[in-house]
Parts: structure tokens; C-alpha cells; sequence
């Protein structure tokens, strides 16, 4: 068996990887895709060839690294003579987290807090069945105890000392 064969492959499924746990996390699946190939990319890599290896427009490629750099997850890197954009992945998964990951899962945390208030509110404006109100308002509270739970996991003081 070639092993050059089956690299690609094996890239390729990590990809795919890479995009599910971003939609997991709630962050778009090209993100995740395109940090784990330039993570494994020995080299820095164009815009053109990252999205003829995902099959994705050039334009959505742009929008998701500059994203990921805003993170601080990848950077723009300059190569002599050449005047395409090419980009590869930081490594360092504190700067990372702290660049961006956590921040951005904050904010979702505190739009998830004023959902859950609104239809909080919701529910007891609204007219309707007694029963159906009480359960809505026993899974909005399960809801906010849980989000508030992962709030303060994000936001403890160990978690920020190890990261």
C-alpha cells in the first residue's frame, strides 16, 4: 500500500472532523474545516488552493480565515513574489481559546441568557394553559441553570490560569 495514498484520505476525513466539531460548538462548519487543513498543511496555503481542496468558493474561504485570524487561529503569511493571500494555522491552542474560542462562546452565553429571559417574559404575558406554561417555564429554567453552569465554568479562575 502506497502511503502516500493515503494521506490525503486521511487529511480529508480529519477535515470533515474539523467541520463537525465547529457546528458543535455552534460556529460555522468551514471554519472548523479549514483551520484542521491548514493545521495539517506542512506549508502555507493560498485561498485559491484551500477552496479547490474543500469545494468552496474563494469568497467563503476569505470570510472564514479572516475570521479564524481574528482569533488569532490562523495568520496571513507573506510569500516572496508571490501577491495571493496565503495562510497557515497557529498552533498554540492558549492563544486560540483566548484569542477568540472563549470569547466568542461568551457572547453566544450571554445571547442564550437574554433568549431564554425574553421568552421567559414570554410565557408569562401570554395567555394559554396552565400546565403548558408551567412545563415551558420549568425547561426555560433547566435551560438558564445550565447555560449559566457552562458560564461559569468558562469564567472560572482555574480554567483562566491553566489557559
Amino acid at each position: 500500500m502506497n502511503r502516500g495514498a493515503g494521506a490525503p484520505q486521511a487529511v480529508m476525513e480529519l477535515v470533515e472532523a474539523g467541520g463537525r466539531t465547529a457546528q458543535a460548538f455552534g460556529f460555522p462548519r468551514l471554519m472548523g474545516q479549514l483551520y484542521m487543513l491548514l493545521y495539517l498543511s506542512p506549508e502555507p496555503r493560498s485561498l485559491e488552493d484551500i477552496a479547490k481542496a474543500l469545494g468552496v468558493s474563494k469568497a467563503s474561504v476569505s470570510i472564514a480565515a479572516r475570521n479564524l485570524a481574528l482569533w488569532g487561529a490562523v495568520r496571513r503569511v507573506w510569500i516572496k513574489g508571490d501577491r495571493r493571500d496565503f495562510y497557515e494555522a497557529v498552533v498554540d491552542v492558549r492563544a486560540i481559546l483566548n484569542g477568540g474560542v472563549l470569547p466568542a462562546v461568551t457572547k453566544k452565553l450571554e445571547s442564550a441568557r437574554l433568549q431564554i429571559q425574553r421568552c421567559l417574559e414570554l410565557v408569562e404575558t401570554d395567555g394559554g394553559d396552565p400546565n403548558t406554561k408551567r412545563f415551558l417555564r420549568d425547561r426555560l429554567n433547566l435551560a438558564e441553570q445550565r447555560r449559566r453552569r457552562v458560564a461559569s465554568l468558562i469564567d472560572h479562575p482555574l480554567l483562566r490560569q491553566i489557559l
